[in-house]
C-alpha cells in the first residue's frame, strides 16, 4: 500500500529542475541495488516507482544520450527482468556515480543547509527557554520551600518548644508539689507517733542515729541527727551466710505511706476548705510568694552526679535568677526521700574548682548552714557552670580565685604563726584550698 502511494505521488508530482530529479532518482536507486543484492522482496515493490520515475525524468536528465541501452519503459512485459539486469552494468554505475550522486548532495547542501540552520537556532531557542523554566522553577520551589518553613514549620517549631517547656515545667511542679506533700507527711507522721506525740506507741521502736552532713569551722562533723531511713541491711546480710531471704509481713506504717505516694496531687487540689481570715490572708500571702517565684527565670540547666562519700548520685542541676536546684535522676530513688535540694543564692558561702577522677571537672559548694555538696560535670560544663554562678553576683560568695591566691589572702599562715588557730585548724583549711573534700575517698 505504502509503493501504491508512492506510485500516485511521482505520478501527479511536477519535477522542474534537474538537481531534484537526480536526488529523487539517487534516494531510490540506493535502496534498489540493496533490495537486489540481498535478493528480497521488495525489488518487485520498488519496480514500478522506478518506471514511473524513469518516465518522468528521461528527457529532463537527457538519459537517451547517457543511458542508451536503458530497457524501455512504456509497457514492456520484461521490463522487470531487464532492469534488473540492466542494474548490475557499467554504464548504469557510472552514470549514478558520475552524475547523479554528486547532483543530489548539492540538492541536499542547497535543500536542507537552510533548514539545518534553521534547527538549529530553534533547538537552541528550546534549549535556552528549557534552561530558564527550570533555573525559574528551581527559585520557585526554594521560595516556595521558604515561605512553607517560615509559615508552618517555624510556628510549629516554636508551638512545639513553648508546649514542650510548660510540658516539663508542670511536671517539675507536679513532681515537686508531690515530693513536699510525702516529706509534709512524713514530717506529720514523725511528730504525731514520736515519743512524745498525741499518737506515740507504747512499744516505741528502736532509734538510730547517723552523722549529720553539718560542719564547724575546723570542718569536723560533731551533730548527730536521728535516721529515719534506718536499713539494717539484713536481706544481704543472710545471703551473705547463705540463709536465704526471709519474707516479712509490711507494716502498716509502710502500707499507709505507700498509699500517700500513690495520691495524685490534682486529686488534693479538688478538697476545697473553708478558711477563716486570717487563713485567707496567710494564703494570700502564699499566692504571692509563688507569683513571685514565677518570675525567677531558668539560666542553665545541665547534667551532673551528685558526689558523695558512699554514692554517686546523677541528676540535674538547674541554675535561676534566684535558686540553684538539684533534681535527684537515680533509678533507684525513693519517691520523697530522694537527694533533691534547693538552695538560695544567698546561702552560696564558697564555690572551688576541684578534681574528680584525676580529672578538672568538679565543683564544691560551700553554703552558709556548714553544710557542702560535691558536684561533677564535664570539663566544658564545669566552667559554663562555674562562670554562671559567679555572674549571678551572690553576696556571701568568696573563693572565687586560685588556690595560690586564696590562702595568701586568708592570711591563714599568719594567724598560725600567732597562734590564733590551731595546728588542726591550720592543716583543715590547708587541704580544703589545696582540693580535699570530704565527699570523695580519693581525696
Amino acid at each position: 500500500m505504502a509503493a501504491a502511494k508512492l506510485n500516485t505521488l511521482l505520478q501527479t508530482k511536477v519535477i522542474e529542475s534537474q538537481p531534484e530529479a537526480c536526488y529523487l532518482l539517487g534516494k531510490l536507486e540506493g535502496i534498489l541495488s540493496r533490495s537486489i543484492e540481498e535478493k528480497t522482496e521488495t525489488y518487485s515493490f520498488l519496480i514500478p516507482l522506478v518506471r514511473t520515475l524513469v518516465s518522468k525524468i528521461y528527457e529532463l536528465l537527457f538519459m537517451n544520450l547517457h543511458l542508451p541501452s536503458l530497457p524501455p519503459t512504456n509497457g514492456s512485459p520484461s521490463f522487470f527482468e531487464d532492469f534488473q539486469e540492466y542494474c548490475s552494468s557499467d554504464e548504469w554505475q557510472v552514470y549514478i556515480d558520475k552524475y547523479i550522486i554528486p547532483n543530489m548532495k548539492q540538492y541536499e547542501e542547497n535543500s536542507f543547509r537552510h533548514d539545518q540552520e534553521q534547527m538549529a537556532l530553534y533547538w537552541k531557542d528550546c534549549y535556552e527557554a528549557f534552561m530558564v523554566n527550570m533555573h525559574k522553577r528551581d527559585r520557585e520551589r526554594g521560595e516556595s520551600k521558604l515561605k512553607f518553613q517560615e509559615h508552618f514549620v517555624e510556628p510549629f517549631s516554636r508551638k512545639a518548644r513553648q508546649e514542650n517547656l510548660r510540658y516539663n515545667s508542670m511536671l517539675k511542679q507536679l513532681n515537686s508539689q508531690h515530693t513536699a506533700t510525702l516529706r509534709q507527711w512524713r514530717a506529720a507522721q514523725l511528730y504525731l507517733l514520736s515519743e512524745r506525740g498525741p499518737w506515740s506507741e507504747m512499744k516505741q521502736h528502736p532509734i538510730h542515729w547517723k552523722l549529720s552532713n553539718v560542719e564547724n569551722f575546723s570542718r569536723m562533723r560533731l551533730k548527730l541527727v536521728q535516721n529515719y531511713n534506718f536499713n539494717s541491711h539484713q536481706d544481704a546480710s543472710d545471703l551473705r551466710d547463705n540463709l536465704g531471704v526471709h519474707q516479712t509481713q509490711p507494716s502498716s506504717e509502710s502500707l499507709l505511706l505507700e498509699a500517700v505516694k500513690q495520691v495524685k496531687v490534682s486529686d488534693l487540689e479538688d478538697d476545697v476548705l473553708e478558711l477563716p481570715e486570717e487563713d485567707t490572708a496567710a494564703s494570700s500571702n502564699l499566692d504571692e510568694k509563688d507569683e513571685q517565684s514565677q518570675k525567677e527565670k531558668l539560666i542553665l540547666s545541665e547534667d551532673c552526679e551528685l558526689i558523695t562519700v558512699i554514692d554517686v548520685i546523677p541528676g540535674r542541676l538547674e541554675i535561676t535568677t534566684q535558686h540553684i536546684y538539684f533534681f535527684d535522676g537515680s533509678i533507684e530513688k525513693e519517691e520523697g526521700v530522694g537527694f533533691d535540694f534547693k538552695w538560695h543564692l544567698s546561702q552560696i558561702r564558697e564555690i572551688h574548682l576541684r578534681r574528680y577522677n584525676l580529672r578538672r571537672s568538679a565543683l564544691e559548694i560551700f553554703l552558709t548552714d556548714q553544710t557542702n555538696y560535691f558536684l561533677n560535670f564535664n570539663k566544658e560544663v564545669r566552667n559554663k557552670v562555674y562562670s554562671r554562678i559567679l555572674s549571678l553576683r551572690s553576696p556571701n560568695i568568696s573563693g572565687t580565685r586560685s588556690p595560690q591566691e586564696l590562702f595568701k589572702a586568708s592570711g591563714l599562715m599568719q594567724k598560725w604563726v600567732n597562734r590564733e588557730i590551731s595546728n588542726f585548724d591550720y592543716l583543715i583549711q590547708l587541704n580544703t584550698m589545696a582540693g580535699r573534700t570530704y565527699n570523695d575517698l580519693a581525696q
